[in-house]
């Protein structure tokens, strides 16, 4: 687990340099707008290299300045999930097919995901930038940055601690045992959510789960739900995050990594 370290600290310095160098007022504009923010904030989340803890600090950034919780939703489903080294990497395990179902999938579960978050819990208005006029210094700004980040790393850490406990604890061969059950997608999701696998990992343990006897379609289930959301993401959102939305949120990830890996079987397994 301590592989996520750098990553969370230089994803960390990000947030907090974004928030030194960038005007509010563009993140306001970009962000207010309920129909566009989503999309801009998922497409973001897939060209940048993160993995599901190191897409927090960014995530709470965005949720400072959105008016509505779709666009960090948006960006929470595929920041973990797609980006061009990823994308890339199932290409070369699993080939062309498998790519470009996971693109579209994810693209789709995000953008749902997020106008749902939006629908069932709307977001109390914020004074964050009341004042137009005061120019605050860009190193005091730097350090509030980072200060807001906290929260968040109390949290991931606890969540760090609990996934590598199961990670190191729950057999490997109980996921194979299982394989022929007809409750194989919701099992390998609910086994695979709480352990914490960084992107692009997870391409490659899903092949090692095909070459086993496991279908495309529940490497698929495997692959979006390890990669998706874990423990530590679930502790960290939390923190910036109502309860409602993380719930959604963790549940959703739930359902569409057993929906998208069963409906590929169905399609395309021969």
């Amino acid at each position: 687990m301590a592989e996520i370290i750098p990553f969370f600290i230089l994803a960390v310095f990000i947030s907090a340099l974004l928030k030194t160098t960038v005007k509010p007022s563009l993140f306001l504009k970009i962000l207010s707008n309920r129909v566009y923010a989503p999309v801009l904030t998922a497409l973001l989340g897939g060209v940048m290299p993160l993995c599901s803890c190191s897409m927090i600090p960014l995530a709470n950034f965005i949720n400072s300045y959105s008016k509505g919780y779709g666009p960090v939703i948006a960006f929470l489903v595929t920041a973990p999930t797609l980006s061009p080294v990823i994308l890339l990497l199932t290409y070369g395990l699993f080939g062309w097919e498998v790519s470009l179902y996971r693109l579209f999938a994810s693209l789709f579960f995000a953008l749902s995901l997020g106008l749902i978050a939006d629908y069932v819990h709307k977001k109390p208005i914020t004074l964050r930038l009341s004042s137009h006029t005061e120019k605050p210094k860009k190193i005091s700004t730097f350090f509030e940055g980072l200060k807001d980040q906290l929260p968040v790393v109390k949290y991931l850490l606890i969540g760090i601690f609990i996934a590598s406990i199961m990670k190191t604890y729950i057999p490997p061969q109980l996921t194979a045992s299982i394989s022929q059950s007809p409750l194989v997608y919701p099992l390998i999701s609910l086994v695979a959510i709480p352990i914490y696998v960084c992107s692009g990992e997870d391409v490659v343990l899903g092949k090692a789960i095909l070459d086993v006897g496991f279908t495309t379609g529940q490497a698929m289930t495997f692959m979006l739900s390890s990669s998706g959301v874990c423990l530590p993401t679930i502790f960290a959102v939390m923190s910036f995050l109502p309860k409602r939305i993380v719930v959604l949120y963790t549940t959703g990830w739930f359902l569409f990594s057993i929906v998208t890996g069963f409906a590929y079987d169905i399609l395309f397994y021969k």
